[in-house]
């Protein structure tokens, strides 16, 4: 049988197959059929039935069991197993044992009626079959068109991570090329400065591979700060090493980080990314003049719903009163008050300590509706 579309009609548009060798009983569905505004096709046996059916749609089939020349069971079966297995079908049948009622079902007829049958009653029975059938076609439909939705969804959606993935891949790509090539430029700066004598020029060179190398330091950690939120203590900790490796203390300074696994808001990640940045520069840059010995240590995390960050280095002390010029101090402290945070220096011949705290209750505030700050953990 060739697959069609059924029509999920009304009652009055139901188009019916009635399978019965009997004429009188053939009539008497027939007026039954259009008493109810159905319309009635008719087969006498069961080679006519699967023949309209090979060519017809229709939406019930009232089937009886005994026909000349196939019994009832075989073409409900053949039915069940075709691409109009959904049709309901209803069988008639003057063998009524619980035997015929029992194979009848199996073989997949929705419902079974006994022969000689109350037309009412089976006229109801058709209409509860075709409302059922209604419910079920409709149910299908609902369905597909919910799986050609997701289905329409997914494409968008990988359309739209391939695109993100793209744009992630070129970005790495371009910061990677900005780094490797700042980093050759820091080299071919050290290289020179090497060469000069003490002198203004000197000051002036070192000033500039400063920058190149703070440049570089910039595009090596603003890959983590392309997502919002941000996990705050792998930049920490990428800016620290990075800056050691600047300044190459390697034998001489000992740097060690430690903190909570914070996630904070980039609106309030990058301001605090700067700050330790010119902490530690002072550090490792101004605290340990001469090859002197020493140590430096960054700590973060959580006090009285507060971030604080502690940068401390037992090199040589300064008076904050009286900063030396190059320290950054201007700088920092204006990115402490934007973040509406206090800062305090400590500092004598003993080394320096300087205590940042910052209240995030109005960045939780100012964050995009809906999102919270990722509670800290230990880490």
């Amino acid at each position: 049988m060739t697959e069609r579309v059924q029509e999920t009609a009304s009652a009055q548009r139901a188009r019916l197959l009635v399978v019965e060798d009997d004429a009188d009983i053939q009539a008497v569905l027939q007026d039954l059929c259009a008493l109810s505004g159905y319309e009635c096709l008719v087969a006498g046996t069961g080679t006519a039935a699967l023949d309209i059916l090979e060519h017809e749609s229709v939406d019930l089939v009232v089937l009886d069991v005994m026909l000349p020349d196939k019994n009832g069971y075989d073409i409900c079966q053949q039915i069940r197993h075709s691409t109009l297995a959904q049709v309901p079908i209803l069988m008639l049948t003057a063998l009524t044992q619980p035997p015929n009622v029992a194979m009848g079902l199996e073989v997949g007829a929705d419902d079974y009626m006994k022969k000689p049958f109350d037309p009412s009653e089976l006229m109801l029975r058709v209409k509860g079959l075709l409302r059922r059938r209604g419910e079920a076609l409709e149910a299908a439909q609902e369905a597909a068109t919910l799986s050609d939705t997701l289905a329409l969804v997914q494409r968008q959606l990988s359309a739209s991570q391939a695109v993100a993935q793209t744009e992630a891949t070129l970005r790495q790509e371009f910061l990677h090329n900005v780094t490797t090539h700042m980093q050759a430029l820091y080299g071919i700066v050290d290289a020179a400065l090497r060469k000069l004598p003490p002198s203004a020029e000197r000051d002036a060179v070192q000033q500039i591979k400063s920058r190149v190398r703070g440049a570089a330091l910039v595009y090596e950690v603003s890959e983590a700060l392309q997502v919002d939120p941000v996990e705050i203590s792998g930049v920490i900790r990428t800016i620290a090493t990075a800056l050691k490796s600047m300044y190459r203390p390697w034998k001489r300074v000992t740097l060690t980080v430690n903190g909570e696994m914070l996630e904070l808001p980039v609106m309030l990640a990058s301001p605090i990314a700067m700050i330790v940045n010119e902490l530690v520069t002072n550090c490792f840059k101004h605290a340990f003049p001469d090859n002197r010995f020493g140590t430096v240590a960054v700590d973060y995390g959580m006090q009285d719903g507060s971030l604080a960050v502690h940068v401390r280095d037992n090199g040589a002390g300064f008076d904050p009163e009286r900063p030396v010029a190059g320290r950054g101090l201007p700088t920092i402290k204006q990115l402490v008050q934007g973040l509406q945070g206090t800062a305090h220096w400590q500092s004598d011949s003993s080394g320096t300590y300087v205590h940042i705290i910052m209240p995030l209750s109005l960045f939780t505030e100012a964050y995009a509706a809906g999102e919270q700050l990722a509670a800290p953990t230990s880490s």
